[in-house]
């Protein structure tokens, strides 16, 4: 397929804002054919595609091309003949408007004006001079003169953010890519809490299926091994944690925990801010360290004056065990600060029980996010990974002649674990959730929630600035370096760019986005557009619609779904290279109509075609996504 961006094909389907009718502002200069006089100097004069009644400085010709310029709105258009086009068989000179609005004539202005004529755009003075210093600074002139005629013709605010907002979008740059090269260079900055919020968020929108599977094994393992109140539970996890070598076989136990508490305390504390019992760990740490005991024994009274007051069993009941028990040694002058290994660990474990208390408390991403700070005291190599996935694909045979009950018990949990927290690709409403949640992550609709919130006074109003826009929003506004910040605003302008094509025009709704999705070990962007009239709650309607969307997969390559809808009936065309898509797809069109049927949808027609020139000319597709080699044999999916 030859590949062009799809995004700018998209826009330039959409007729919607293209038919709304001209609006004119004293000084704007527009080209013009005269096609009937009236008396008192009236005429009718065609700008573009519609017709106007002006009233003419002068008398004209009637088939005469001219520039004429907006006088004044009192009542009734008045225009001003500039320059003529044609007049008495000569050739019109762009050369002589631009002199007449003091621009500069250089090749650059002249293509610039040029464009204008041939798009039928407005022009003011002020117009052409800015859209001329904003393609200086534009990396390609064709996107950035294509910039400017979406900016125009969909009436958007003509400033300098929206032009490069829209251009970005334009550029043959995947967000997954720029997310990447952000969360990069902001590793290799000076960390802030607005930074550290950034990359985690990063880290969590780019990751794969495959290190999303493996950060919840071992999360899981790592969580049983340091909270678990169950010794054999506990042994087996860190077993099985050396075993696969993330911790070396020659490592204490007791020093690996040391290390975690401590990682824990310099990363994950951030997570965990307002949890009182847990708020004064820091401070035991560091009186413990520095062999403060009189300081240690008032922190530590103070932790158990607070789980005695929370204490209802299980594991807290437990921690609040093992710290009195570590208290009254230290009281009684039998051990004392700094602790040594053997008696640190006993502390550390309750700490931890306690951490797995209250994070359990916690939705599943604040959970992983507290729990993952810990996972870089693991080795985590390529060998480690590759036997950790071999354990967790081990059929079932072989475990049970491998692998002690205990050991099967904890595989058997860490794939439970997965398949919760994994996207199910065959499950319509896990897809749905999925991508609603990378809308909401990425910030597509923070503006929107942030005034719903406003308005319906809702609570997690600041959970909102969490999301990827506002982020990126406050670093830009911080200390950072000109990488950084230049690869931040370029991220921020393809948001923004998406957000501004999605809008409503009378009666038709448009939503334009792309998302990073992940299919085991390969990425891909997905773009997507979905357009339709508007219904009463403001949605688009699902009997009369149309969702159009792309993907750039491992085995099919560049994919494009257009699906139209009316009065329920459903037409799908399926752009793709492959001469046998039709062949590998017919076994699952049954399945599709089925459900379709369910759902009160009735399938009229699946057509497969191979992408010709007028086709690509409407959905073209220019979003070049590194992919990896995957072992699904011709079919990446199923939709």
């Amino acid at each position: 397929m030859r590949t062009l961006n799809i995004v700018q094909d998209l826009i330039s389907q959409n007729k919607l804002a293209t038919n709304r009718p001209l609006t004119f502002r004293p000084g704007q200069i527009i080209s013009g054919k005269v096609l009937k006089l009236f008396p008192n100097q009236m005429a009718e004069v065609q700008v573009g595609s519609q017709k106007i009644i002006a009233q003419l400085e002068v008398g004209l010709s009637v088939n005469d091309r001219h520039f004429f310029q907006v006088q004044s709105m009192d009542g009734q258009v008045q225009l001003k003949v500039m320059e003529s086009l044609g007049l008495n068989g000569k050739q019109f000179s762009v050369e002589n408007l631009l002199r007449q609005l003091n621009i500069p004539v250089t090749k650059e202005n002249v293509s610039l004006l040029q464009f204008f004529l041939r798009e039928q755009l407005p022009i003011t003075k002020d117009t052409i001079h800015m859209a001329a210093e904003w393609l200086k600074g534009s990396e390609s002139f064709k996107e950035g003169l294509e910039g400017i005629r979406i900016l125009l013709t969909q009436q958007l605010p003509f400033t300098k953010d929206v032009f490069y907002s829209l251009t970005s979008i334009l550029k043959n740059e995947p967000m997954s890519l720029l997310m990447e090269n952000l969360l990069t260079q902001i590793k290799d900055g000076m960390p802030t809490d607005s930074s550290n919020k950034l990359s985690a968020l990063l880290a969590e929108l780019i990751i794969t299926e495959k290190e999303k599977m493996s950060n919840i094994a071992l999360i899981k393992l790592v969580k049983d091994w340091l909270s678990s109140t169950d010794h054999l539970q506990s042994k087996t996890a860190f077993q099985f944690l050396q075993n696969t070598g993330f911790i070396s076989s020659n490592t204490s136990e007791e020093g690996m925990i040391q290390q975690a508490l401590e990682k824990w305390i310099n990363a994950g504390i951030v997570q965990t801010k307002g949890i009182q019992p847990l708020n004064i760990i820091p401070e035991i740490v560091e009186n413990n360290r520095n062999g403060s005991r009189e300081e240690l024994i008032l922190t530590l009274t103070k932790l158990q004056n607070l789980l005695k007051s929370e204490v209802n069993g299980g594991a807290e009941s437990k921690a609040l065990s093992e710290i009195q028990k570590v208290l009254s040694e230290i009281r009684s002058s039998n051990i004392s600060p700094p602790l040594n290994e053997r008696d640190m660990k006993a502390l550390a474990k309750a700490i931890f029980h306690l951490l797995a208390q209250e994070t359990d408390r916690m939705e599943l991403p604040n959970r992983t996010a507290v729990w993952k700070q810990i996972l870089p005291i693991l080795s985590q190599t390529q060998q480690s990974l590759s036997k950790l996935d071999n354990m967790l694909f081990m059929d079932q045979a072989k475990m049970t002649t491998s692998l002690s009950n205990e050991e099967q018990t904890l595989i058997n949990q860490i794939k439970n674990d997965i398949k919760i927290a994994g996207v199910q690709w065959d499950n319509s409403h896990a897809v749905k959730d999925q991508i609603k949640h990378l809308v909401h992550s990425i910030g597509l609709s923070y503006e929107h929630e942030l005034l719903s919130g406003l308005k319906n006074r809702e609570g997690d109003i600041v959970n909102k600035a969490d999301t990827l826009k506002p982020l990126l929003m406050q670093l830009l506004s911080e200390e950072a370096s000109p990488a950084i910040k230049d690869t931040a605003e370029k991220l921020l302008f393809k948001i923004t760019g998406f957000q501004l094509l999605s809008q409503e025009v009378g009666p038709i709704q448009q939503y334009v986005f792309q998302v990073p999705l992940s299919f085991w070990e390969m990425k891909s962007d997905l773009t997507m557009q979905w357009s339709g009239r508007k219904t009463e709650n403001g949605k688009i309607d699902p009997n009369f619609c149309r969702v159009l969307f792309y993907l750039n997969l491992n085995q099919l390559k560049e994919t494009i779904v257009d699906l139209q809808v009316q009065n329920r009936i459903m037409n799908i065309s399926i752009i793709n290279e492959r001469t046998d898509l039709r062949m590998l797809a017919a076994p699952f069109i049954p399945h599709l109509k089925e459900n379709l049927s369910k759902i009160n949808y009735q399938l009229s027609s699946i057509v497969f075609e191979k992408p010709k020139e007028e086709n690509v000319n409407k959905l073209k597709a220019k979003i070049a996504v590194p992919t990896q080699t995957s072992q699904v044999n011709g079919v990446d999916f199923r939709i």
